[in-house]
């Protein structure tokens, strides 16, 4: 079994968008699921709705620009 490398870590700012057709959310990653025993990658805070999701790293996306 090859090791999952993770893109993003706690308190990196993401694009979250579950699918294709979907709106682009801005979230932040709150928890990083390291271990081969859980189904998700992430955990994200959805900014703007409050919401806290666990998300895979495929809908998941760097935000470009900086934000301050």
């Amino acid at each position: 079994m090859t090791e999952k490398k993770y893109l993003y870590k706690i308190d990196d700012w993401v694009i979250y968008q579950p699918s294709k057709h979907s709106p682009k959310k801005r979230s932040v990653i709150l928890w990083v699921y390291n271990d081969n025993r859980n189904m998700y990658d992430y955990e994200i805070f959805i900014d703007g709705e409050g919401k806290i999701r666990k998300v895979m790293q495929s809908s998941l996306f760097p935000i470009d620009t900086p934000t301050y």
